[in-house]
């Protein structure tokens, strides 16, 4: 806390004077590095880049979820660059630090030693994630006026990739108030695990930055007039905290603009630090008051949906690798850092190029890039402004850092702006002031997830203004890494008595494709659960014994394995979708809890799961652990319940009830 309030008051474009000539900051608070599973032994293999300035390295793990990293399971020599551990069970996803030791003294922490990190959360093809959760559609309803059928899609693309959907119009007239009180609604009677904000959809403040006692300065460091940054800052991570005690009493703040002037009782909140766990991941995609761009702010929302949507079918072919333009490379902060770190774990320790991001992206599709420069609201010194965006492209996910424009909520915002490209910028986000945390998506995690992560991280190096309540997603929430093709041409038929459903697909055209899964629901919005084919499917086809009466809706996903610089993970497509109508029920339908009947959630938890049900019949489970040994059993008496699991030993467990199987990895925070 002691450095924090030291180094608030430091703004970014004034910072050289411990500046090391030729050298790069960012690379030496940085690990970058890699993993992959040996496929002999299946041992886990850490391979980073050689640094001449490095003194030591000690290597950490735990597994993924688990709050303390322990004591180091390794402490190797400057000159190694590998480590081999032995001590893995493929069916766990593990989580490895890697912390450097440099020879260059820390000038924020003097005498000691300047640290470098890198993270990776590693599997072995790690299992599908079926089910996402629940996603929040809120959209203003000039929007959804206009592109309804653009709106239309994106539900059939979210539905198609494992969430359920709700959808809410927000009247121009609504407030911050109204929008919480719908997201809190949904959160308690359904649960929630994403809010996409699309449109110009009510902005939370908060932060009293320079009369806060911690923070002097705001996260840019300006606190001086003319242009002063000071008081609260644009807020969306309010909408994620579901139980956070969020005061609006404190003293007032002025800023040089009206929008940062935090006022006792005006609705902009007193905090900086975010009140209580994120529990929701927020993102945005708003073109409002952007009159720096051509396309007016429908055409630039039809334009968003429309490429986000042929990336989300495998078709945007990205080049899977990380460029890395570091404008302040001679400040000590290192604020690329957590982007080097993070890059390598998705692409591989050599996936990343140190270039201008525009001209590398002239005539090719990157997947990701890093720039910070000395900016202003609309602009990054060295890398460009939002008028840019007009002509040229970024990569598809863009993390930027610099002066005022992390305050996403002002005319012509660069963050908001960098998602206007004709092609890519699927997402940006302000990263280094804190560094954000998006290693996981190596193994197919979502923007959401990534988002909640490092709004609550506290066990990782990720620098001042941590856990501030700043810290927001431009971009569709749902999105991850490496989408696939799909298959085509989905036909539905039925036997004579219309009382079993074949549905039939064309292949998928995406390589090394192994098989298909088939899934099926009552509700278009979603709920589709695990598929009810109990093996992969390698052909074409595949006859459902047991539909349900009435109405089902079917969706098919195509199966790869993808590597990345983490390892592997069991990766699916979007689903291709047709129903059905005046199916006859068949008894055997009835007798067990199908698949799509019950919902078990979260698969990795740590004090309680969720058990979700079609009806209120009482029903007996037991949950046995990975040797088959029962360690708990019970009974269900309603539609959901929570079980507790807290005394249970982290590691990985099976949910056993009537016929349904459903695997859970405990862990211990």
């Amino acid at each position: 806390m002691k450095n924090t309030i030291k180094y608030a008051s430091v703004t970014l474009l004034i910072f050289l004077c411990y500046s090391l000539q030729g050298q790069t900051y960012s690379n030496h608070r940085a690990v970058q590095a890699s993993a992959n599973w040996n496929e002999s032994d299946l041992s886990v293999t850490l391979r980073w880049k050689w640094e001449s300035n490095a003194q030591s390295y000690a290597i950490y793990k735990r597994v993924y979820g688990a709050e303390s990293w322990g004591n180091a399971i390794a402490n190797l020599a400057a000159t190694d660059s590998f480590y081999n551990d032995k001590d893995v069970d493929a069916s766990f996803i593990y989580e490895y630090s890697i912390e450097k030791t440099t020879t260059i003294t820390d000038p924020f922490n003097r005498p000691n030693k300047l640290k470098g990190y890198g993270y990776i959360t590693t599997a072995h093809q790690k299992p599908a994630v079926h089910s996402r959760g629940v996603i929040g559609l809120l959209i203003m309803d000039y929007i959804q006026g206009s592109l309804s059928s653009e709106v239309a899609l994106l539900v059939q693309d979210l539905i198609a990739d494992g969430w359920e959907v709700f959808k809410e119009a927000i009247s121009s007239s609504a407030g911050v108030p109204e929008v919480s009180s719908i997201i809190k609604e949904y959160y308690n009677k359904e649960g929630c695990n994403a809010i996409y904000l699309l449109g110009n959809v009510p902005v939370p403040y908060s932060g009293l930055y320079c009369e806060d006692i911690v923070y002097q300065s705001p996260p840019d460091g300006h606190k001086s007039a003319p242009n002063s940054h000071c008081g609260a800052w644009s807020s969306d991570v309010y909408y994620g905290v579901i139980d956070g005690a969020w005061t609006d009493e404190d003293s007032t703040t002025l800023g040089s603009r009206e929008q940062n002037k935090n006022r006792i009782g005006d609705g902009k909140f007193d905090n900086s630090l975010i009140p209580g766990k994120v529990v929701i991941g927020v993102g945005r995609v708003d073109f409002s008051n952007l009159p720096a761009l051509t396309k007016s702010e429908i055409e630039l929302t039809r334009q968003y949906l429309n490429k986000v949507h042929a990336y989300k079918l495998g078709q945007a072919n990205i080049i899977n690798q990380g460029i890395v333009e570091d404008n302040f490379a001679t400040l000590a902060e290192g604020f690329g850092a957590g982007a080097i770190r993070d890059f390598s774990a998705i692409c591989g320790k050599d996936g990343i190029i140190f270039d201008d991001v525009f001209t590398q992206t002239k005539d090719r599709n990157y997947a990701l890039s890093y720039t910070c420069g000395a900016g202003w609201y609309y602009s990054c010194n060295g890398f460009g402004a939002t008028i840019n965006f007009n002509t040229k492209n970024a990569a598809a996910f863009n993390h930027l850092f610099g002066s005022y424009f992390g305050d996403f909520d002002s005319e012509n915002n660069l963050l908001r702006g960098s998602l206007a490209s004709s092609k890519l910028g699927f997402v940006s986000m302000w990263s280094g002031r804190p560094k954000w945390l998006t290693h996981s998506l190596a193994l197919g995690d979502t923007y959401s997830e990534v988002t909640k992560l490092s709004q609550n991280s506290t066990n990782y190096d990720a620098g001042y203004y941590q856990n501030g309540t700043h810290m927001a997603l431009m971009g569709d929430p749902s999105l991850r890494h490496h989408m696939i093709l799909p298959p085509t041409n989905a036909v539905l038929e039925t036997n004579t008595d219309r009382n079993q459903v074949t549905i039939k697909w064309s292949a998928s055209t995406e390589p090394d494709v192994i098989g298909y899964h088939v899934y099926r629901s009552q509700k278009y919005t979603g709920e589709f659960g695990e598929p009810i084919n109990s093996q992969l499917i390698e052909g074409t086809s595949f006859t459902d014994l047991q539909p349900f009466g009435g109405t089902n809706h079917y969706l098919v996903k195509a199966v790869k394995i993808t590597e990345t610089g983490s390892g592997s993970y069991t990766n699916m497509s979007l689903g291709i979708s047709d129903s059905i109508t005046n199916i006859k029920e068949t008894s055997s339908s009835t007798k067990l809890i199908t698949k799509s009947e019950i919902k078990v959630y979260p698969t990795l938890v740590h004090n309680q799961i969720f058990i979700q049900k079609k009806d209120a019949q009482q029903t007996s489970y037991i949950i046995q652990n990975s040797l088959g040994m029962t360690v708990c059993k019970g009974t269900i008496f309603s539609q959901k319940e929570s079980i507790d699991i807290q005394s249970l030993e982290s590691g990985v467990y099976y949910l056993l009830m009537n016929g349904y199987s459903q695997k859970f990895i405990k862990y211990e925070r």
